[in-house]
């Protein structure tokens, strides 16, 4: 599957959103990481469990919310990218599910 990809309208400031994405996820133990020339935040290295990114990117009135996991066959060794929705990696796919609807909560408020 792919990553989730969602757009939300909104008239908050960037400077705004990134208060509100950095104290969300810095809270629910995400770092801030550089993603393919993008700024993305990762929870997870791999070992236990696969690695959950987010990023978020607002753009002239809208937000780009993205979140996918990455799924490792060894740590640090990935094999691809899988959304929130599907069978497969329930348990991981339905966390970071419940932590990306709460971030659009909070950026929609």
């Amino acid at each position: 599957m792919s990553r989730y990809i969602n757009d939300i309208d909104t008239g908050r400031k960037a400077d705004e959103i990134d208060r509100i994405v950095s104290g969300y996820l810095e809270g629910e133990g995400f770092e801030k990481i550089d993603h393919e020339g993008r700024r993305a935040w990762k929870k997870g290295k791999g070992f236990m469990i696969s690695p959950q990114y987010i990023l978020v990117e607002p753009s002239m009135g809208t937000i780009r919310v993205e979140a996918w996991i990455r799924f490792a066959i060894l740590p640090g060794v990935y094999l691809g990218e899988m959304g929130t929705a599907g069978a497969f990696g329930t348990i991981p796919k339905r966390k970071l599910r419940a932590r990306v609807e709460h971030l659009e909560e909070l950026l929609t408020d």
